[in-house]
C-alpha cells in the first residue's frame, strides 16, 4: 500500500499576497489589510471616545438654546402633565396621545426632565438630547464596525457622518424631537442584538434582546416599525437566506408588533384615540386631505424627497425647519414643476441600479435599501402635515448612505493604495465642514424668532411660517409684528383658521373688539366647531355681548378634551355680568376645584355670594383671595364695604 503524498510546506519567508475579495456577506475580506484598518476592541473604544468628544463639541452651543414655540408648548411648556410633574401625571402621560403621537417612553423622559429641572429652561432637555445623540453616534460606529467585519475606516465615516451632519440638528436641538434620538437609540440596540443573534444562529438571548429593544423603540416613536424590513436586509447582507422558513418565523413577533404600532400611529395621526384606548393632550388632524393631491403627484413628491435628501447629504445648504409644498393652484392644474418628476425618475433609477448590481456587489442594494426602508414612511406618499420634506426625517436613514460612502472610500484605497492619504484628507475635510455647518445650524435653532425668520427668508411667500411666527409675536406682546405676519399670509392666499384667530387675538389685545370678533367669525366660517376660536371669541364678547359669550363658552366646556379652570372662570364672569349669580357661583366653585391658586376665582365667587346676600361666604372668599395675592385693592374695597378691616 503506497503512502499518501505529502503536500509541500508553504514558504514561510515569502507568504503569498492575498487579493481582497468580496465575501459572502458582502463585506470585503480584509485578511490582507493593514492592522490600522482593522480595529481591535481597545482601539475601537478609543475611537468612540474621540467621536463622542467631537460630536459634543459640535452641539455644545445648543445648551444655551431656548424652547421654540413650535410643538414645545404642547410637549413641555404648556403641557398640564409636566407642570407639575407628579406621579399621577406620569401615569396619565403613559396613556395619552401628545401632539398626535403615542410615544409614552418619550413623554416619560420629558416628564423626568420636568420633575428634575422644571419647565422654565430648555437646557436640561437639550442636554439629554445631545447625550443620546452622542450615544447614538457610538452605536452607529459599532453597527458599521460589525457590518464591515471591524473595518475602522468604514465605521468612522458612517459614525462621523451621522454624528456631525447638519441635517440632524433638528432632531437634537429641538426639544420636541426627543422622540428621534430616543427611538434611534433603541433601534440601533435592536439591530446590534439581531446581528449577534445571526452570529449565534438560533433563537435565544440576543433575539429576545432585539425584540425588547424594538418594543422600546416603538414606544419612543412609531417610525421604529421600519426595523422589520431592515432585519431582512441584515439577513441579506450577512449571506442568510432571506426567505427561509426560520428567517420568516423568527420575525413574526416583530411584524405583529409593527402592525399594532402602525395601526395606532395611523389612527392617532388622524385625530383618533385608538378605539378609546388613549386620552389626548390635544386634538387635531395631522394627515393631509388625500383629495388635495393625486396619487401620481404624491409619488412625484415622494421621489423628490428621496432625491433631495441625498442632494442635501452632500450640499447641506439652505436648511429649513419648513419645506413647503408647491403652490396649490399650480398643483391643481397639474403644473407643479418638472423637478418633482425628475425626483421620481431618479428614485426608480437608483432602485433599478441597486437590483441590477445586487448579484455582483451587495453594497448598493444594502445601502440604498437601508435608506429607503427607514425613510419610506415619511416620503409623503401619505401626506402628513404641511411640509414636503423635513430635516429630522434623515436622522436614521443617513446611516445607510454614509455606510455606503465609507465602503466606497475603503474600496478606493484598496484599489489604489496611493489614494489613502487623499481619502483620509477628504474624510477630515468633510467632517470639519459638517461640524462648522452644524454649529451654524444650532444657532438657527437658538430661539423661535431666529428659527422662523430663517424660514421666512428662504420661503417669503409661504403662509405657514408667517402664521407660526405671527402667533409667537402675539404671545410675546409684539402685536404690530404679529398683525404684519398674519396679513402677509392672507395676501399670499393662505386662508387658514389659525391666521384669522391670530388676527382676532391681536386686534382684541389692541382693544379693537369689533375687528377682533370679525376675524373670529371668519375663522369659524372655515371651522365652526373650533374650540379655541370659540373660546377666544367669547372673551372678546364678555362685556359687549355676554349672552353670546355664554353660548360660546357652553360649546367650549362641552367639547374640550380637558376641564380647564379658565373656561369655567370666563363663563362665571359672563353670568356675573348678566346677573345670574347662582350660576356664576357654581362656575367659580368648579374653577377653584381645578385651580385653587387663582385669587380672582375666589374674588369673583365672593361677589356672586355677596349679591345673593351671603356676606359670611363672601368675606371668606375675599380673605382667601388676599392670602393668594396680598393687598388686592378690589378685595380690600369689598371687605371695607362689609365692615371688615
Amino acid at each position: 500500500m503506497s503512502k499518501p503524498k505529502k503536500k509541500p510546506a508553504p514558504n514561510r519567508s515569502n507568504p503569498p499576497k492575498a487579493k481582497p475579495t468580496m465575501g459572502s456577506t458582502g463585506a470585503i475580506n480584509r485578511d490582507a489589510a493593514s492592522a490600522t484598518e482593522k480595529g481591535s476592541k481597545p482601539l475601537s473604544w478609543l475611537w468612540i471616545a474621540l467621536l463622542a468628544a467631537w460630536v459634543f463639541i459640535a452641539y455644545s452651543r445648543a445648551l444655551d438654546n431656548q424652547f421654540v414655540d413650535w410643538d414645545d408648548p404642547t410637549y413641555v411648556t404648556e403641557n398640564p402633565y409636566l407642570n407639575p410633574a407628579t406621579s399621577e401625571s406620569l401615569n396619565t402621560l403613559m396613556r395619552s396621545v401628545v401632539s398626535l403621537n403615542y410615544h409614552p417612553l418619550t413623554m416619560a423622559t420629558l416628564w423626568w426632565n420636568a420633575a428634575n429641572s422644571g419647565i422654565e429652561s430648555a437646557r436640561s432637555y437639550i442636554a439629554f438630547n445631545i447625550i443620546f445623540h452622542v450615544f447614538n453616534t457610538a452605536l452607529v460606529f459599532l453597527f458599521a464596525l460589525a457590518l464591515s467585519k471591524r473595518n475602522v475606516l468604514i465605521a468612522l465615516v458612517t459614525a462621523l457622518g451621522f454624528g456631525l451632519h447638519p441635517m440632524h440638528v433638528e432632531s437634537v436641538a429641538w426639544v420636541s424631537e426627543r422622540k428621534d434620538v430616543l427611538y434611534v437609540f433603541f433601534f440601533l440596540l435592536a439591530a446590534l442584538a439581531y446581528l449577534k443573534h445571526l452570529d449565534k444562529g438560533k433563537i435565544g438571548l440576543w433575539w429576545g434582546l432585539a425584540l425588547t429593544a424594538f418594543v422600546l423603540s416603538c414606544l419612543s416613536k412609531a417610525m421604529a416599525v421600519s426595523l422589520v424590513p431592515i432585519l431582512f436586509l441584515l439577513d441579506y447582507w450577512q449571506g442568510r437566506n432571506v426567505l427561509s422558513l426560520v428567517s420568516i418565523l423568527e420575525k413574526i413577533p416583530f411584524l405583529a408588533l409593527a402592525i399594532l404600532f402602525g395601526l395606532i400611529a395611523l389612527d392617532v395621526q388622524d385625530g383618533g384615540s385608538f378605539y378609546g384606548a388613549f386620552g389626548m393632550v390635544e386634538k387635531n388632524d395631522a394627515l393631509a386631505d388625500f383629495e388635495v393631491f393625486s396619487f401620481f403627484q404624491r409619488l412625484k413628491f415622494a421621489g423628490y424627497g428621496f432625491m433631495m435628501y441625498i442632494v442635501k447629504l452632500f450640499l447641506p445648504f439652505n436648511l429649513s425647519a419648513f419645506y413647503p409644498y408647491p403652490n396649490l393652484e399650480l398643483v391643481k392644474q397639474g403644473n407643479e414643476g418638472g423637478v418633482y418628476l425628475s425626483g421620481l425618475i431618479f428614485t426608480l433609477a437608483v432602485g433599478a441600479w441597486s437590483l441590477w448590481t445586487a448579484r455582483k456587489n451587495k453594497i448598493y442594494l444594502f445601502g440604498f435599501g437601508f435608506y429607503l426602508f427607514s425613510i419610506a414612511l415619511v416620503l409623503q406618499v401619505i401626506s402628513v402635515g404641511a411640509v414636503i420634506m423635513a430635516d429630522r426625517y434623515t436622522y436614521l436613514p443617513y446611516v445607510g448612505l454614509f455606510f455606503m460612502l465609507g465602503y466606497g472610500l475603503d474600496a478606493l484605497i484598496h484599489k489604489i493604495p496611493s489614494s489613502k492619504y487623499m481619502v483620509w484628507g477628504v474624510i477630515v475635510g468633510l467632517n470639519v465642514f459638517f461640524m462648522l455647518r452644524t454649529r451654524e445650524q444650532v444657532d438657527i435653532w437658538q430661539n423661535h424668532d431666529a428659527l422662523w425668520t430663517n424660514v421666512i427668508k428662504l420661503y417669503p411667500n409661504a403662509g405657514e411660517p408667517r402664521k407660526i411666527r405671527g402667533h409667537y409675536y402675539g404671545k410675546t406682546g409684539r402685536i404690530d409684528l404679529a398683525i404684519a405676519d398674519f396679513e402677509a399670509a392672507l395676501r399670499n392666499n393662505f386662508q387658514n383658521v389659525s391666521i384669522y384667530e391670530g388676527l382676532g387675538n391681536a386686534y382684541g389685545t389692541q382693544g379693537q373688539i369689533d375687528k377682533a370678533v370679525s376675524m373670529f367669525n371668519e375663522a369659524l366660517k372655515l371651522d365652526s366647531n373650533n374650540v379655541s376660536v370659540r373660546y377666544n371669541r367669547s372673551i372678546a364678547l364678555l362685556n359687549k355681548n355676554p349672552q353670546a359669550a355664554i353660548a360660546d363658552l357652553d360649546f367650549v366646556i362641552k367639547n374640550s378634551l380637558l376641564e380647564k379652570a379658565a373656561n369655567f372662570g370666563a363663563r362665571g364672569y359672563a353670568y356675573l355680568v348678566t346677573g345670574n349669580y347662582p350660576a356664576a357661583q357654581d362656575d367659580y366653585s368648579k374653577a377653584i376645584s381645578l385651580d385653587a391658586q387663582d385669587p380672582y376665582h375666589f374674588f369673583n365667587r365672593g361677589q356672586a355670594k355677596q349679591m345673593q346676600g351671603d356676606s359670611a361666604g363672601a368675606i371668606s372668599d375675599y380673605q382667601a383671595a388676599l392670602k393668594l395675592k396680598p393687598g388686592m385693592p378690589e378685595v380690600l374695597e369689598k371687605l371695607k364695604g362689609l365692615g371688615v378691616q
